[in-house]
């Protein structure tokens, strides 16, 4: 048997629920697909792309070593800072 990382195509026979049939009716309908196998590899497609996205940028977010993270940190104890020495000038 090929593995699927080795299949170009592969068609496949599944059920779906009739809330998302409608939905995917309502696009071929509307125009925004040709056909209903159109509408379910498009939607599919986005998906992908936006887990895709999501997952490239989770890691971005996820740990105190990461850039950004310690970029804002950096730049909240600057402005703390800059709070405190105002607030040291007013007592004075």
């Amino acid at each position: 048997m090929e593995s699927p990382n080795n299949v170009s195509s592969k068609q496949v026979g599944v059920r779906l629920p009739g809330h998302l049939y409608r939905w995917l009716k309502e696009k071929v309908d509307s125009g925004e697909y040709s056909n209903m196998a159109q509408s379910v590899i498009g939607e599919l497609t986005k998906a992908r792309t936006l887990e895709e996205v999501r997952h490239r940028e989770a890691p971005f977010y996820s740990s105190d070593d990461e850039p950004l993270v310690r970029m804002v940190n950096e730049r909240i104890e600057g402005v703390r800072r800059e709070i405190l020495e105002e607030v040291e000038r007013r007592r004075a």
